[in-house]
């Protein structure tokens, strides 16, 4: 279900300033969760997963749609309960997105749907993290420590993905879903990680069962691959489209031993990160674009390559 073209086109159709994409995940398949760490950390078997969506089919119980999705129920499969349910608790972290090239309004849109037609309001937090120098990947306590105070408080998310209010009501249709917009405006120029917590406590938004159909962001400007051309690069590409190996001839400005390549999928999804190399092996990679990125940490030069 790619709703996220129609996104741009409304955009494109009312907003002064049209927004570009800079990161979309689809979940369609298993392959769209790599580089996303999961974490079941009640240790009951029961977490995030992609798969087919689930929901109520009015007769009998809950069955498989046909919509990939990230998926996150009660259910380890449509007839079976989870054991330990009332301690749940679990992550899902997003690997590095990068908002570096992004200003002015940036929105996180998510397509959300319901198992049940009683199930009103479907959402989940989101916990961002920013990336340091000092920490650029962070770890699941980083996280954690973002939910509760030093006093052991609860500290109330600002950014939540959530469909079903009366402003923002699902449709009738179980399998379908239902867009929420999210401004992430504050991450501007930024690398993130997004976390996303599934929880049972005593109060609050305790919903577990969600089916999340593709997640996007988009910003009103966003330095693309035809801004970045604009400089020249001095690293070059020696043959491209790839085959086994990305062979660099590297801008002359940089220190071997100090330069990392770090490659980017289409969607912006860290693939892959090493030490320069003169030829560095995507032999693993699937067919299509990706972006290579390299630096010395003070200079940073982006390449675009088509791997056969």
């Amino acid at each position: 279900m790619k709703k996220l073209f129609l996104f741009s086109i409304v955009l494109l159709s009312q907003a002064a300033i049209a927004q570009q994409q800079v990161w979309s995940n689809s979940f369609d398949t298993p392959a769209d969760l790599q580089g996303w760490t999961l974490h079941d950390v009640n240790n009951n078997g029961n977490g995030w997963v992609q798969g087919q969506n689930i929901y109520f089919n009015g007769t009998n119980a809950l069955t498989y749609g046909t919509a990939g999705v990230l998926r996150y129920s009660i259910s380890l499969v449509p007839t079976g309960n989870a054991t330990g349910f009332a301690s749940e608790n679990d992550w899902i972290i997003s690997p590095q997105i990068s908002l570096e090239g992004a200003s002015g309004t940036i929105n996180l849109a998510a397509y959300i749907g319901r198992q049940r037609t009683t199930h009103f309001n479907i959402g989940r937090d989101l916990f961002i993290y920013v990336s340091t120098p000092e920490k650029p990947v962070p770890a699941l306590a980083d996280f954690q420590a973002m939910t509760v105070d030093a006093n052991g408080n609860d500290i109330p998310s600002q950014y939540s993905v959530i469909a079903g209010t009366v402003d923002n009501p699902f449709p009738n249709d179980l399998t379908q879903f239902q867009e929420d917009i999210i401004d992430i405006s504050a991450f501007a120029g930024k690398k993130i990680y997004i976390g996303m917590w599934s929880n049972r406590k005593s109060g609050g938004n305790n919903l577990q069962n969600i089916n999340i159909d593709e997640m996007a962001i988009y910003a009103s400007t966003f330095l693309g691959t035809k801004d970045v051309k604009k400089k020249e690069n001095l690293t070059k590409i020696e043959e491209n489209p790839v085959k086994e190996f990305l062979q660099l001839k590297l801008n002359p400005n940089f220190k071997e031993n100090k330069t990392a390549v770090t490659i980017y999928n289409a969607a912006g999804q860290k693939i892959l990160s090493a030490q320069y190399n003169r030829a560095v092996n995507v032999a693993s990679l699937q067919a299509g674009l990706y972006m290579a990125e390299v630096s010395d940490g003070n200079t940073t030069e982006t390449l675009k390559f088509i791997k056969k």
